[in-house]
């Protein structure tokens, strides 16, 4: 991260800001700032919400495509591209959702493989209180090149997944995104070059 360059994420629910907390500090896969726990899809962005922000920051939208208002998000977007204290606007799309994008980056059949949780409907719950979720990650190879690198082809599939502009080690090529055209529930998958780190 360049000197004084700040980052804010803004993701949808706990479960969320638990992996983001993960990805920053213990795997450092991401670069570092507050998470904040605000649903862009479906909730309006206020001035009193950027009152804490410093000139220049990056803001970071995370969320899921299977559900949200398409125009509460485009709202937020240029609510934030005309403040003054921001920079920079970067979505981040988890196509269909999170689960979903840690099914296509891990080795397991179903997202209650990761946490040995008892179904399906326990993971987020299971997610918030682990403990060790870097671990875990590991264990199912968790495969960092192919998290957050899907294109929304449904109601999203005009907001462009910069997701690799947090990715660090990936800020330093020239992403020039080609998307191969392999259906994947009704998606489109983005080319990347392969990062996988062995912790």
């Amino acid at each position: 991260m360049r000197k004084n360059e700040y980052f804010q994420y803004f993701v949808e629910g706990e479960d969320e800001r638990k992996l983001i907390n993960v990805l920053k500090s213990d795997l450092e896969f991401i670069l570092p700032r507050r998470v904040q726990i605000f649903n862009v899809t479906q909730q309006r962005l206020t001035k009193l919400r950027l009152m804490n922000l410093k000139r220049g920051t990056k803001v970071v939208l995370v969320f899921d495509t299977d559900e949200g208002n398409e125009l509460i998000l485009r709202y937020n977007i240029e609510f934030l591209k005309g403040a003054d204290v921001v920079s920079e606007v970067i979505c981040v799309t988890q196509v269909r959702n999170l689960e979903d994008d840690l099914k296509r980056s891990c080795k397991m059949n179903q997202i209650k493989d990761l946490l040995g949780s008892k179904s399906n409907k326990d993971f987020k719950h299971d997610l918030i209180k682990e403990k060790n979720l870097a671990g875990k990650l590991k264990k199912f190879q968790f495969n960092f090149s192919k998290f957050w690198d899907t294109i929304d082809k449904d109601r999203y599939r005009e907001i462009k997944n910069e997701a690799y502009k947090i990715k660090k080690d990936n800020r330093k090529r020239n992403m020039s995104r080609v998307a191969h055209r392999v259906p994947l529930y009704g998606h489109t998958v983005v080319s990347q070059d392969v990062f996988i780190r062995h912790q």
